[in-house]
């Protein structure tokens, strides 16, 4: 058993004496390693000033034969202009506006006391919509009905007709809405 004890002690020395040599040699710090890196900034662009534009002014020079040309194409002109007149104005004679005045609204319903109408359109109104009244005769006397809208397209009105018969509980109609009719 001390002979084992021997050798044991014996190879420590010897694995000392070793990482004692080897260590130095591998660890100088001689050929440490640097990772190259590359710059990834492009070079600043290279340009130069365009020079500034020297602005030159007209020469106006007065002459007695210019100004007898000028009222000649003055009177052309005119001529001309009278001609263009007529016709814009034939063409705005033949357009027809009827397309572009109308539009869908819903209609939520029609009230014989302007009050309850009046309290309706203050409620669409806190609810953010746009809302008004018009007043009609009936054979029931004279109503007001109240609108929402109006919208271009009858499929948005279609959609809001179904969010306020739920919101409001009122069953309302689609109309057509001309700017001219009210």
């Amino acid at each position: 058993m001390v002979y084992n004890k021997k050798q044991r002690i014996v190879g420590t020395i010897v694995l000392m004496a070793l990482v004692g040599v080897l260590f130095p040699v591998i660890f100088d710090g001689g050929d440490t390693f640097q990772a190259e890196l590359e710059s990834r900034i492009p070079p600043e662009p290279q340009f130069s000033l365009l020079p500034e534009p020297n602005p030159t002014r007209p020469v106006i020079i007065a002459d007695a034969d210019t100004d007898a040309g000028a009222e000649e194409g003055q009177s052309e002109i005119s001529e001309n202009d009278s001609q263009i007149i007529s016709q814009s104005e034939e063409d705005e004679a033949d357009l027809d506006l009827s397309p572009m005045l109308s539009g869908w609204s819903i209609r939520l319903g029609s009230f014989a006391e302007k009050q309850n109408a009046i309290n309706l359109v203050e409620r669409l109104h806190e609810s953010e919509y746009k809302a008004y009244t018009r007043e009609f005769n009936n054979s029931a006397g004279e109503l007001v009905s109240v609108f929402v809208g109006p919208w271009i397209d009858k499929s948005i009105a279609e959609d809001y007709l179904s969010e306020l018969e739920d919101k409001f509980r009122l069953a309302g109609d689609i109309v057509r809405y001309e700017v001219g009719s009210f």
